[in-house]
């Protein structure tokens, strides 16, 4: 019998807000989310949806003049990330938790060579010589399947290829294989090759390693090819959560239906592509009551503008957030007869 995965990382009721105008508005809210030990999972949705403020909540890098984690718990290795102060995040940053950053070019830092971004990461977590620091950088450009990489150490980042910063990216995070990796769109803007190496070289690195990946993605081609587990979120919120297989096959969200739906087949001559209609609402519109996808939901009936659904179990290890399901009605509600 397989040993069963321990969690690593366990989001409780997170809310985190920006202020606008002094008032603050909740970006994402009520998430709750599991992370385990060397697993893959994958967290989709489109722009707008909260990905990434959800992925700098945990890194706790969102400017706290205008963001603020306002409800919630983010326990790492049984530790609450949100009661952590500056110096005590940056000793926990690259060394247990890694982040690949969406744009890499903005991520490296112009004016520094790729081998100082690299030997940055053991100045500030280990003992190693200056000598010692520039070898491990070496090693791991070439780790990350970097050419010439005794040269390229000392070119700058603008010198580089959009793959070839990725890269370097990802040598940075797991330089000092950390527990988890937190990969931010790390395609985005890459061509369909450069995109398969980088995700192959992901693969890689979680077989070698065995570290947990947390994959934010809007390509469900990635999320086929890479993940154990898929989080499915939309303005905010997480309304569909279920292992791979079982949410290709079995979809119980309107909304993840919808962007499946979306995906061009190669097998199939359509003359359109379907596409939701409307956009996703901007934190300060977003509704207070009632399902958030309800205005593009092409299933919505009337319960859906007034009652808010709850996230939950709806299938074996399948949850959902949307009222179709009996489950997802408050606990004080009863359903109607139509719906049932």
């Amino acid at each position: 019998m397989p040993k069963q995965k321990q969690p690593l990382l366990k989001i409780k009721r997170l809310h985190t807000g920006f202020y606008i105008n002094e008032q603050l508005h909740h970006a994402i809210s009520d998430i709750n989310l599991t992370v385990n030990e060397g697993e893959i999972i994958c967290i989709v949705g489109e722009s707008g949806c909260g990905k990434s403020v959800l992925s700098l909540s945990i890194m706790q890098l969102l400017p706290k003049l205008i963001a603020e984690i306002s409800e919630g718990e983010i326990i790492f290795a049984g530790e609450n990330l949100v009661n952590k102060t500056t110096d005590e995040m940056n000793k926990i940053r690259g060394k247990e938790i890694s982040m690949i950053f969406q744009e890499p070019m903005t991520a490296l830092n112009p004016v520094f060579t790729i081998g100082f971004h690299l030997t940055e990461v053991f100045k500030n977590h280990t003992n190693l010589s200056k000598k010692e620091a520039r070898e491990k950088a070496i090693s791991l450009l070439t780790q990350v399947g970097i050419s010439r990489p005794e040269s390229i150490v000392d070119d700058y980042p603008h010198q580089l290829s959009g793959g070839m910063r990725q890269r370097v990216m990802i040598a940075i995070a797991i330089a000092l294989n950390p527990k988890l990796l937190i990969a931010d769109e790390p395609t985005t803007a890459l061509d369909v090759t450069i995109q398969a190496q980088i995700l192959e070289l992901l693969r890689q690195i979680h077989h070698e390693h065995g570290m947990s990946i947390m994959l934010v993605t809007h390509d469900l081609g990635v999320v086929a090819e890479m993940a154990e587990r898929v989080v499915v979120m939309y303005a905010g919120q997480i309304v569909e959560s279920a292992t791979v297989k079982e949410l290709f096959q079995n979809v119980k969200h309107p909304y993840t239906e919808a962007l499946l739906g979306s995906v061009p087949h190669l097998d199939h001559d359509e003359e359109m592509l379907l596409t939701i209609k409307g956009v996703v609402p901007s934190i300060e519109k977003m509704p207070k009551i009632g399902c958030r996808f309800a205005d593009r939901c092409m299933k919505a009936f009337s319960d859906c503008a007034h009652i808010s659904p709850q996230l939950a179990q709806v299938d074996d290890n399948h949850y959902a957030r949307c009222l179709l399901h009996e489950a997802c009605y408050p606990k004080d509600r009863v359903q109607p007869e139509e719906v049932k």
